[in-house]
């Protein structure tokens, strides 16, 4: 037996012209709806698929002839190496949620805008990155290739420090700390000051051992940070309000 992909197509008028002028109406992408069958060739497939929705589909439509006609199919054979259309119908696990989906499913649901690889739908995608992207301001991904540096904030007019790590441009993660701030101790003081009241500095640039995994790194850094936040008694003389934990925020 061979497996043939198909495709139901609908139609949509041409708005260059009247509504009523079918001729010169046009088959709609994306199509309605695409599946797979089994057959053993092309005309026992479009049997097949003819049968489970009960009506005649033409694979041809002339343009004199498209107000007789409400749909078209396309039917091709899904030859061995088509490893692309093979993926449309393979199960796979939702990046975010973990539920099992397919592709297809994303393609045949007139209402869900995600037609990708890795979500089950718009809703996860859109789940997924708001959390990376959280993840990414508050400086907790920490890239293969980034420099990681320990910095300091210093109230001028206390003398008192809140002490972070990040691997992100240190600028952004002074301007994130001012302008994204959490309810904390230390941006409920940031929003009761002026910028001018804050010197932020580079306490050190962590020195990374070679080879050192995602995880390994993040223990390093957060390593350094905490010996930086004793240094600086910034949690009973200071901003912090923990001690450094490799998932911490920067």
């Amino acid at each position: 037996m061979t497996e043939f992909y198909y495709q139901i197509k609908g139609k949509e008028p041409n708005s260059l012209y009247p509504k009523s002028d079918e001729e010169h109406w046009s088959w709609k992408w994306p199509p309605l709806f695409s599946g797979k069958v089994e057959a053993e060739d092309k005309k026992q497939a479009k049997a097949l698929i003819e049968d489970e929705y009960g009506r005649k589909f033409p694979q041809r439509v002339f343009k004199k002839d498209m107000a007789e006609h409400a749909y078209l199919i396309n039917i091709r054979e899904i030859k061995e190496n088509d490893d692309s259309t093979r993926a449309l119908f393979e199960e796979k696990d939702c990046k975010h949620c973990s539920s099992t989906f397919r592709r297809i499913d994303l393609y045949n649901d007139c209402n869900e805008s995600y037609k990708g690889t890795e979500y089950c739908s718009s809703e996860c995608c859109k789940a997924d990155y708001d959390q990376q992207k959280s993840e990414y301001d508050l400086g907790l991904i920490v890239s293969p290739n980034a420099k990681a540096v320990i910095y300091q904030i210093l109230n001028i007019e206390t003398g008192k420090c809140y002490v972070g790590k990040t691997t992100q441009v240190f600028t952004l993660r002074w301007y994130q700390h001012f302008y994204h701030g959490s309810g904390t101790k230390f941006h409920q003081t940031i929003k009761n000051s002026k910028l001018e009241d804050w010197a932020f500095s580079i306490l050190e640039t962590v020195e990374i051992p070679k080879g050192a995994s995602l995880e390994e790194r993040s223990e390093v850094i957060a390593r350094r940070e905490q010996w930086w936040i004793n240094e600086k008694n910034s949690i009973s003389d200071g901003y912090n309000t923990a001690t450094a934990q490799k998932d911490e925020a920067a």
